[in-house]
């Protein structure tokens, strides 16, 4: 690569006539649909180069850096940077793999759906920005021990004064939104996954599976092994 060379091509593309849409134009049009606006109207349309000399390849980088904008997007709308960032390098390692790429409207719309969950979920309800803060805490550590001085140390304030602004706002206790989110978490990775009950249970951050068990039933009237027996006739 050539810095040089570089300018000397870009100048070329833009005195031919190349043209991008703006960026004023694609927030707008991000915004729009990553609020859940405007999704069944959109029209995926190439814009700009070929990004390879092979279809497929072009397709492919197309799609990812389609991705790239979109997972940081949603994150700007105030999705968890971290799921967003984790959900996009999914889809790009999905996208690496297809050898055909025929469907790639189907693709775009899945994408785009999947990060709308998020912004969705980000913007329930207008909580000040402590609670905020505890609420992205405790999702990117859903997979570990989470406790109420875990949470009131990394956001610097005191565990009494946050159990008390947290049950005001939110309505429940801290502690009690940890386990919900943790039992809705179990939930999912037992319908979604091929993880034991056991390893869900370490996955966590229980120590105790008979624990880990008597909460799930105290959320959804049933222990994970019942949940899982079913689901065995949806499965087959």
């Amino acid at each position: 690569m050539n810095k040089r060379i570089a300018d000397i091509e870009m100048k070329n593309l833009l005195i031919s006539g190349y043209s991008h849409y703006s960026r004023d134009l694609e927030r707008k049009l991000l915004n729009e649909i990553l609020c859940g606006n405007g999704l069944d109207t959109i029209t995926f349309k190439n814009c700009g180069l070929p990004l390879a000399s092979h279809p497929t390849r072009h397709m492919k980088n197309s799609i990812i850096c389609m991705i790239a904008v979109i997972c940081r997007h949603a994150a700007d709308l105030g999705a968890d940077d971290e799921r967003c960032y984790a959900l996009g390098d999914y889809y790009i390692n999905e996208i690496e793999q297809q050898n055909n790429l025929d469907n790639w409207e189907v693709i775009g719309t899945e994408v785009f759906n999947h990060f709308i969950t998020l912004v969705k979920e980000s913007k329930l309800k207008a909580y000040s920005l402590p609670i905020r803060r505890s609420i992205q805490y405790i999702n990117q550590h859903i997979y570990e021990k989470c406790s109420l001085k875990d949470v009131a140390s990394a956001i610097n304030l005191h565990p009494n004064y946050l159990t008390t602004k947290f049950k005001s706002e939110v309505g429940i206790l801290i502690t009690e939104y940890i386990m919900r989110k943790k039992m809705e978490e179990a939930k999912s990775l037992l319908q979604n996954s091929t993880y034991s009950v056991t390893e869900i249970s370490e996955i966590l951050g229980f120590t105790s599976l008979s624990y880990f068990a008597k909460l799930f039933r105290k959320e959804y009237s049933c222990t994970p092994r019942e949940f899982i027996q079913l689901l065995l006739p949806n499965i087959q």
